[in-house]
């Protein structure tokens, strides 16, 4: 998996540190931080927003894809810190992040197919 996310696990007297694995728990909760946000923007904010500030709703497309990609990338990353400091929960965390890069891959291809249309 090491491979796959492009990484070079931390040497054996790194992993012994409790920065690294903050490091890598604060990385972890600005995602689901992030994640959440774009929720609440995405499905309460946008489609009732900016219809009353007058702004049609397809603006909100080019703005929904641009938050995709960002969760992505800190879906992305945050799994990269857990596999460079061999974090003990890193398996569990694969599955909860593989299964919302899934999601938010489904939401950028039809995003992509809304501005297509």
């Amino acid at each position: 998996m090491a491979q796959l996310l492009l990484v070079k696990p931390a040497p054996m007297a790194a992993r012994g540190h409790a920065g690294p694995a903050r490091s890598a728990e604060n990385a972890l909760t600005f995602s689901l931080m992030f994640s959440g946000a774009r929720c609440i923007l995405q499905y309460v904010l946008l489609p009732f927003l900016l219809p009353l500030a007058g702004i049609a709703a397809d603006a909100t497309v080019p703005i929904l894809l641009l938050i995709n990609i960002l969760a992505m990338a800190s879906i992305f990353f945050s799994l990269r810190r857990f596999w460079t400091i061999l974090y003990a929960h890193r398996w569990r965390y694969l599955a909860v992040a593989a299964t919302a890069l899934a999601l938010l891959l489904a939401f950028t291809v039809y995003d992509i197919a809304q501005l297509a249309a």
